[in-house]
């Protein structure tokens, strides 16, 4: 769990970081760094969120202007996907997630419908990931 604002999101030695001060339930947690999840230590990563509370979440990380009908749609692995575009600069460190990793999607977001409410298409520059 990274936490926006705190000390851990400027941790560059460990791989691995206990955090005993959260600002959300439990307070004693543990996380990868930024070492590993951006230091091509990492193949993929896969973010999940449900409900509507993610949604201004995932509005900020994607810098969102247009409908969602006009994002390029792919197909992987028989499943319909959005293509998108993270907001940059990122505003919370799972947007600041961008795995080094050559012509692949190496970032999955999966939410529901619910997370989604009020979405609308993603326009910016920096690491495409896919949603």
């Amino acid at each position: 769990s990274l936490f926006p604002g705190h000390d851990l999101l400027k941790e560059d030695t460990k791989l691995v970081a206990g955090i005993v001060d959260s600002p959300k339930p439990p307070p004693q947690r543990i996380t990868l760094t930024f070492r590993v999840l951006n230091g091509g230590m990492t193949r993929r990563v896969v973010f999940c969120g449900a409900g509507s509370s993610k949604g201004p979440i995932l509005r900020a990380v994607f810098a969102t202007d247009n409908d969602f009908d006009t994002l390029k749609r792919i197909e992987i692995d028989g499943a319909d996907v959005l293509e998108v575009v993270y907001a940059d600069p990122a505003p919370y460190p799972c947007g600041m997630v961008r795995p080094q990793v050559e012509d692949e999607p190496v970032v999955d977001w999966v939410v529901d419908k619910d997370a989604l409410e009020g979405m609308v298409a993603v326009v910016g520059s920096g690491g495409e990931c896919k949603l």
